[in-house]
């Protein structure tokens, strides 16, 4: 069995301040993937956003965003990043 598991929080920071179990900590980052965030890697929004669209099922839903809708998403800061681009995403099909 394989576990991927993802945290925005600094987990050997939690576990030397006795919020995180070490054990598990030491079970879990066997093979750690370090992912900056979305918006230091703006080149994938514009993918993202056309799997995110991909997967409307509705026959009225968009297909793509306009020129200027897929600047205004690559220029935010994206806090919540893929998870809140996907909740965008989703909002603005639904709206459309």
């Amino acid at each position: 069995m394989r576990v991927i598991a993802a945290t925005h929080r600094d987990l050997e920071e939690r576990v030397q301040e006795g919020h995180f179990c070490e054990d598990l900590y030491y079970r879990l980052s066997v093979f750690p993937i370090t992912l900056p965030p979305l918006h230091e890697r703006r080149e994938d929004i514009p993918l993202l956003v056309q799997h995110f669209l991909e997967r409307q099922t509705t026959p009225t839903s968009p297909r793509a965003f306009t020129t200027q809708a897929m600047d205004a998403l690559c220029a935010y800061e994206w806090p919540g990043n893929i998870r809140a681009l996907q909740n965008e995403v989703e909002r603005a099909a639904l709206l459309a």
